[in-house]
């Protein structure tokens, strides 16, 4: 199982795709609040204590991060399985490792590499904002009000990892269903889309599901972001679950 998971993690994450995914997540959160980002450097003083942090929060609330990240996450591992069954080279790996082994290990590459590539990408954008803002910002003063900290910032990751997971493994799983690794980029973008159309026109009072809620949780939550995490994990088991007997099936059928 270990080398299984080692060589599935090298083709998820040591790659141009989860790189690329990495580095696009600091560039979408800079583009999406670019008028914050030159009024700062045109106001020309001084800028608040926790601005870098303030600035970074913004801009994982934007439409544009929200909507781009069940994209990129998807890019790295979800297409795995079915290339491996289009290609043949499932039929020359099976014979060194299990049947369950395989899948297991292709299930927990898809969901970190997908949660990793909006966490780190996240990270990045953090360090950058602070060699941008925070040394413009003024010191704190003593008994003033706290500003936001990295802690924040760390749990937003948090939640986008999770997010990211669900949302790879989604592609995962709309991929072997249907065989075509096409619908593994597209699928985890248009059930978010729908997820949206629903939450927001027909169904508002169903926060539960609504996908921007799972990043950016409001105050709606009566347990606050660890209710999102339930809600996470619950999805992650279901998708798992699904991928497993639809893989076995697909499997079953060499």
């Amino acid at each position: 199982m270990a080398r299984a998971l080692w060589a599935d993690f090298r083709r998820a994450m040591i790659c141009r795709k989860f790189f690329a995914c990495v580095l696009i997540v600091p560039i979408i959160l800079l583009l999406s609040s670019l008028d914050v980002v030159l009024a700062a450097f045109r106001a020309g003083g001084p800028l608040g204590t926790g601005f870098h942090i303030q600035f970074l929060k913004i801009a994982l609330d934007s439409e544009a991060m929200s909507f781009c990240a069940p994209i990129l996450c998807a890019l790295p591992f979800t297409a795995a399985f079915t290339e491996d069954m289009s290609s043949g080279f499932i039929r020359a790996y099976l014979p060194r490792t299990s049947v369950n082994r395989y899948i297991r290990s292709k299930n927990i590459a898809c969901a970190i590499s997908g949660g990793l590539s909006l966490a780190l990408g996240i990270l990045c954008a953090y360090a950058l904002s602070a060699m941008l803002f925070l040394p413009r910002e003024v010191a704190p003063v003593a008994g003033g009000e706290i500003p936001p900290a990295f802690p924040d910032i760390l749990g937003t990751a948090g939640l986008f990892f999770l997010s990211g997971a669900f949302w790879s493994l989604t592609g995962l799983l709309f991929a072997t269903f249907t065989g075509s690794k096409y619908m593994a980029y597209a699928s985890p973008f248009v059930l978010f889309y729908v997820l949206i159309i629903l939450c927001e026109r027909y169904f508002p009072d169903l926060y539960a599901l609504y996908p921007r809620e799972w990043m950016n949780p409001t105050d709606k939550w009566r347990l606050g972001s660890f209710g999102v995490l339930l809600i996470l994990s619950v999805l992650i088991t279901v998708a798992s679950a699904g991928f497993y007997f639809a893989a076995k099936r697909r499997i079953r059928s060499l």
